[in-house]
This record gives structure tokens, sequence and C-alpha cells, in this order.
């Protein structure tokens, strides 16, 4: 079994500050990070939630596919640590870690804690923090670049990796049209 550490959540849309739960995993264990996207199904978009996963889960994998930090990305119904690891134990992966801000740290824990064994984890498993700063950078900051029509704010909050300048440009687009038009609709 490959060990990964995972991170979940919708990914509203994926900040710096997600991916710097990735970078952290990799520092302190050497491990490629599971992203567990949380579905968003198309009729439950909001203004919180803008973003259907029928949308972000083909940008995400085009995004990261180059990325040898992340493993892979997976599609859940919520943050059920038992399922997490079944559908990762059917890819061949083991849960070794699971990262996450300070504010999800105790209950991450108390869960991991709890279902050990149902979910698989290995015996070296631990939940890695990333702490909080003033300089958060936070999928609400990445939704507000997008309603006020700012590239360069919303370039600064994302990680873009290996993205061309068209590309960037183009999921700019594309998510601003999405958020815009869910929010005409609110």
């Amino acid at each position: 079994m490959k060990k990964v550490n995972i991170i979940i959540g919708r990914f509203q849309p994926f900040t710096k500050g997600h991916y710097k739960c990735i970078e952290e995993a990799w520092r302190l264990k050497q491990i490629p990070t599971v992203i567990c996207m949380i579905d968003t199904p198309d009729n439950k978009v909001d203004e919180r939630h803008p973003f259907p996963s029928t949308l972000l889960l083909p940008i995400y994998k085009d995004q990261f596919k180059r990325d040898s930090k992340v493993e892979d990305i997976v599609l859940i119904k919520n943050a059920d640590i038992v399922k997490i690891g079944e559908i990762l134990k059917e890819k061949g992966m083991q849960i070794a870690s699971w990262t996450c801000g300070t504010d999800r740290v105790e209950s991450y824990m108390k869960m991991a804690d709890r279902y050990k064994e149902q979910a698989g984890l290995s015996d070296d498993f631990e939940v890695i923090e990333i702490k909080r700063s003033d300089e958060d950078i936070s999928a609400t900051k990445a939704r507000q670049a997008l309603l006020d029509d700012n590239k360069l704010e919303f370039y600064k909050l994302t990680p873009q990796l290996s993205l061309s300048t068209r590309l960037k440009n183009d999921l700019f687009l594309i998510l601003r049209d999405q958020i815009l038009k869910i929010c005409k609709l609110s």
C-alpha cells in the first residue's frame, strides 16, 4: 500500500492556503496528498459554494496532473474517514496523515482515534496542523476577487502551478462567470 496524506474540503476554489497543506505533508512525511473533494452537486450550489464539482473536478485534475506532491483527486460525500479509507484502499493507498487548519485539528484527531482501525490508517498516522495567520488565504477572499473581477488578486490567492497565462485567464473567466451567475440567482 502506498502511504498518502489527505486534505478534505469543497475547495471553492482551491487556494494557496490549501496548497500549503500539501506542501507541509510533503515536507514532513515525504508523501503525496490525495485531495478529497466534498461533492457539491449542480443543484446544491449557492453563494458560499458556487462551483459544482462537475465544473471543478476536471479543472483540478488538469491543474495538478504534473504535480508530484498530489497523488490523486477523489470526490467524496463528506469527511467520513472510514469511507475515505475504503476508497483509497481500493486504489492501493493507505492514509498516513491528514492535513488541516488549526480549526479542524481537534475534531479530526478524535475522528482518527475513534475510527483508526476501520479506516485502515497507518501505524504512524498523524494529523498535521497548518496554523492560521493574518495572511490567511481564504476561499472567501478568492470568491470576492472573482466577484470584483480582480484577476491579480485571484492569482495571488490561488495556486497557478504550471498554468500558462492563457489557462490562468481561462480558469479565472470560467469561475468568475459561474459565481456571477449564482449570485444573480440568489
